[in-house]
């Protein structure tokens, strides 16, 4: 990629409504015209939906199905979460580079590629991350709290993951306790939050985060085809990926905000209407101990409340759940 796409890329994004010339761009950015087609005729080799017409110019008709930093920094340019954002074409896991950028500085991060090559969810299982279908992401957080708050940052979170799925979907989007997102019994997104931490206190929150934004049902193997979704498919248009990358953010902001000023008592009405889980029978997974219940409540510190088929009582902080 030119060093100069991700500048053309934001020109045409800030002009999107009109042509902007191949001079005007040629001055912006101090390089010859013949540069500025060189640079053109690459953004739509690599996809973006650009016209061009002589003693006219180029217009972005629409933004691309990858990521562009350039689009990316003035569509997130208000936002507080994060101080510093790293794109990527692919790589094995966001989970996997957060890490590494930890090292030597407290930053907060966005890191976000168009390809996980070993994504992976909760339990260490395989997450299917195509190119140019989904989002693929790792929120890294500097959080001045215990140990003991960070079961229930899942639940904040879930809820402002949850809240930006629905402003997309014509369908009901419900939580399946603690942290995944579904839609139709149908799961749209997953996401694992791993923390970072020294003997006295909380370093980090890694928070990755994987949504299947535009996937046919084709897209799917036939091996999760029966329980996964996308938000494409409860939504007539094809689901613009900076705009919702824009609201995730907005959403996962407002909640992070919650969690750091509010105990879970304030969201847990709320929490419990967007769940999933209620009135049926549940295969629980926790500490290699499977069993089935009936999850009965959430309690005000975040916890599930399950009567096992025994009639016992179960306080559980994680467990894995079939539905």
């Amino acid at each position: 990629m030119s060093k100069y796409s991700q500048d053309v890329v934001k020109m045409l994004y800030d002009h999107q409504s009109e042509y902007i010339s191949g001079q005007y761009i040629a001055n912006q950015l101090n390089i010859s015209r013949a540069a500025v087609k060189k640079v053109i005729d690459q953004l739509k080799a690599d996809g973006c939906d650009i016209d061009s017409i002589n003693h006219k110019g180029h217009k972005l008709n629409a933004s691309p199905n990858r990521w562009y930093r350039g689009i990316i920094n003035k569509v997130l340019e208000s936002n507080h979460l994060v101080s510093k954002i790293e794109v990527y074409d692919s790589v094995e896991s966001t989970q996997t580079i957060a890490k590494q950028s930890l090292v030597d500085n407290q930053y907060t991060m966005l890191i976000l590629s168009d390809e996980q090559t070993k994504g992976r969810g909760r339990f260490n299982r395989n997450w299917s991350s195509s190119k140019g279908k989904g989002l693929w992401m790792s929120v890294v957080l500097r959080p001045n709290v215990s140990f003991a708050m960070i079961p229930k940052f899942n639940l904040f979170i879930a809820l402002g993951i949850r809240d930006a799925i629905q402003a997309f979907s014509k369908d009901k989007v419900e939580i399946k306790w603690p942290n995944d997102i579904y839609i139709n019994d149908k799961k749209v997104c997953g996401f694992l939050t791993e923390m970072v931490a020294n003997a006295d206190a909380v370093e980090a929150i890694i928070c990755g985060i994987g949504i299947n934004l535009n996937h046919q049902e084709e897209d799917f193997s036939d091996i999760i085809r029966h329980r996964a979704t996308s938000i494409r498919l409860h939504n007539s248009e094809e689901i613009n990926r900076y705009q919702f990358l824009k609201r995730l953010i907005e959403e996962i902001e407002k909640r992070y905000h919650q969690f750091l000023n509010s105990s879970f008592e304030t969201i847990r009405d709320e929490y419990i209407r967007t769940s999933n889980i209620w009135h049926r029978k549940l295969t629980f997974t926790e500490s290699g101990e499977q069993f089935i219940g009936e999850a009965i409540d959430i309690d005000n510190d975040g916890f599930l409340i399950v009567k096992d088929e025994d009639n016992q009582m179960r306080r559980l902080i994680s467990a894995d759940i079939d539905i």
